[in-house]
């Protein structure tokens, strides 16, 4: 990295999705300034920082820094403060469809620790259409970045989508039912992985 941030005004905090940036510095690579509330239950540069984390250690691309114009891409990152992070990954490029899942040792709400489980495998057209079904049930790229509740014990589900260069990002705590929830578990669903805690 090591290069001047770019952050592109996204007026209304999470309300709109905003065009990828293209340069950015280590504190936004994964997550753009002013992403989050900057109240509790963790300020802005706090909630990025923790949930950039277990997708440093991985190595994983960024969403919102440097994608490439002709992919789409979709990640949601699970963290469950009694549970092992997980992160599950869908990309297109053309007609390659890709997914990447990773769990780490760790726990959701502090170090991540290290990869002890991956999977990968491409995905069928019809498997992509589910998908794409599924983020408009959800209404995902009009959702507002941060819900209103937020909890000790629980998970976040984060979701980040990339369409050929338009980012989005959402994160809600604990979904228990919902779209949005259906969207997640979709993730988990396409990767065989069964959740550690289904109803969180």
């Amino acid at each position: 990295m090591g290069c001047t941030a770019v952050v592109l005004a996204l007026g209304l905090p999470g309300c709109q999705a905003a065009s990828v940036q293209r340069v950015c510095a280590d504190a936004t690579y994964y997550f753009p300034a002013d992403s989050f509330p900057r109240h509790y239950p963790a300020s802005d540069a706090q909630r990025r920082l923790w949930y950039a984390t277990p997708l440093a250690r991985l190595g994983e691309p960024s969403l919102s820094c440097g994608h490439a114009v002709n992919a789409q891409s979709y990640r949601l990152l699970w963290l469950n403060s009694q549970a092992h992070p997980v992160v599950i990954r869908i990309t297109r490029t053309e007609d390659v469809i890709s997914l990447h899942a990773f769990q780490l040792s760790g726990w959701g709400a502090t170090d991540p620790g290290r990869l002890t489980a991956y999977s990968h495998r491409r995905l069928a057209e019809a498997e992509w259409r589910r998908l794409q079904a599924a983020l408009i049930d959800a209404d995902f790229w009009r959702l507002p970045t941060s819900g209103n509740l937020y909890g000790i014990h629980g998970g976040q589900w984060v979701i980040e989508g990339n369409d050929r260069g338009r980012y989005h990002l959402v994160d809600r705590w604990s979904p228990t039912a919902g779209a949005y929830r259906a969207l997640g578990d979709l993730f988990f669903e396409l990767t065989g992985w069964t959740k550690p805690y289904p109803n969180q």
